[in-house]
């Protein structure tokens, strides 16, 4: 619900009875964070929802640093279109993201024997860190990418951290060895490195994702979709035409009844078709019927 500003990108302010601890509480070791486990569909990496977020104790193991300034991780502004609630989520300072991606591409590399694999397993490994990363430097990057997909041409964003990272992940899918992989992964985390080491690094910009497609969908989703390939987008969009059929079957079975649940699924996965429709045919693809 909207709270009487406008809605704008801000750091949610620490709720009553959610002051965090003078120090951040313990994390499991990496061992405790499977970069194996299949995805829960044929989409490459982790599906989130409205109750279930990537917490930091989730996160791969980075130095443990005291957390006292009771930052809340900066989620979509809680604006007109707003429906979910999100869980907060304490901030990863600058040197546990770095850390934390580096741990996660040793534990890859140690055990990936081909780079499109590597790639595969450290994509999904990397996800709930990048969405750390993007959220602190992220700036006008998403607004960027996503005016270009719904209002072409769209601008340029200012703040390159988006764009780039997409960049530096294509690289690393396109290695032809394990060698060039890491390498090609190595410039992926010093663009996270450059760009939050800046004085004063721009928070994410929600306002189009608001806007456009009513804050339906999560960082990972967005920026899983823009770094997948064409193949991976068809499949996801396949499935999603599946999957609304047979919510559009269980409605209208439901006469006089408000299957608001069902419903709420609808409108997000229809979100995210519209964007997967965009991304194809801003590749050049044609989006399957």
């Amino acid at each position: 619900m909207s709270n009487g500003k406008k809605p704008g990108d801000e750091t949610m302010k620490v709720p009553p009875g959610l002051t965090p601890k003078k120090s951040a509480p313990s994390m499991p070791s990496l061992k405790a964070v499977p970069i194996d486990a299949p995805p829960t569909d044929s989409f490459v990496g982790p599906r989130t929802t409205s109750s279930s977020h990537p917490q930091l104790s989730e996160l791969p193991s980075g130095p443990k640093k005291a957390v006292t300034s009771g930052e809340i991780a900066p989620e979509v502004s809680q604006g007109l279109w707003r429906e979910r609630a999100f869980t907060p989520r304490i901030v990863m300072s600058k040197d546990e993201v770095l850390a934390a991606l580096e741990a996660s591409l040793r534990t890859v590399l140690g055990g990936a024997n081909h780079p499109r694999v590597a790639f595969e397993e450290l994509r999904r490994a990397w996800l709930p860190t990048i969405r750390q990363a993007l959220e602190q430097g992220g700036g006008d990057g998403l607004d960027a990418w996503l005016n270009a997909l719904l209002k072409p041409p769209g601008r340029d964003g200012l703040d390159p951290l988006f764009s780039t990272l997409v960049a530096d992940f294509n690289r690393a899918r396109a290695a032809r060895d394990l060698a060039t992989f890491e390498e090609e992964a190595h410039k992926a985390i010093g663009t996270v490195q450059r760009v939050m080491s800046f004085e004063k690094p721009r928070k994410l910009s929600f306002k189009v994702l608001e806007k456009e497609l009513e804050g339906k969908l999560e960082i990972e989703e967005l920026f899983l979709i823009a770094v997948s390939d064409e193949g991976e987008l068809t499949r996801r969009l396949k499935e999603i035409g599946h999957t609304m059929e047979n919510l559009r079957d269980q409605i209208r079975k439901l006469p006089g009844k408000q299957p608001s649940g069902m419903f709420a699924s609808f409108v997000k996965l229809k979100a995210e078709v519209r964007l997967l429709d965009a991304e194809l045919k801003r590749r050049g693809s044609k989006p399957a019927p």
